[in-house]
């Protein structure tokens, strides 16, 4: 991933969760296969409704109109997501959800915490990384 060639809103975000390298949140929630959402590329950019939780079809999904999105370690044989989502109001929201087969709307998101101020981004998503960990996958982190 570019850097540089990413909005600035989407590299505030990646900065203040700590970066791409080893000491930041990506690398210790193994994040792959990063997306982002933002309408404009430079200067701040922020959503014009607070993301939420939808379903269409039988399939649920975060909406969020500014933000990041990467694949996390999490439990062998489905797919979990973190989403970091830049509100209105100037803070963020992290989501953790789990797509796979099977899964019901209502019962995909692992974690959610809102209102979340730029300076514990970070902290903010290895905590509730963390907690997922331990709540369903009893505390084991696969590698792969």
């Amino acid at each position: 991933m570019q850097l540089a060639s990413l909005p600035e809103t989407v590299q505030a975000i990646l900065a203040q969760a700590g970066g791409l390298g080893l000491n930041g949140a990506f690398a210790y929630i193994g994040a792959q296969h990063f997306t982002y959402r933002c309408a404009e590329a430079v200067g701040e950019y922020r959503s014009a409704r607070t993301s939420r939780l939808v379903s269409e079809a039988g399939q649920g999904f975060v909406d969020y109109e500014v933000g990041l999105q990467c694949r996390v370690n999490g439990k062998r044989g489905r797919r979990w997501t973190l989403i970091v989502a830049y509100e209105p109001n100037d803070v963020y929201s992290v989501w953790l959800v789990e797509g796979h087969r099977g899964r019901q709307p209502g019962s995909m998101v692992l974690a959610c915490e809102r209102d979340v101020y730029c300076d514990t981004l970070q902290s903010v998503i290895e905590a509730v990384y963390d907690r997922v960990i331990c709540d369903h996958n009893n505390g084991f982190i696969p590698l792969s």
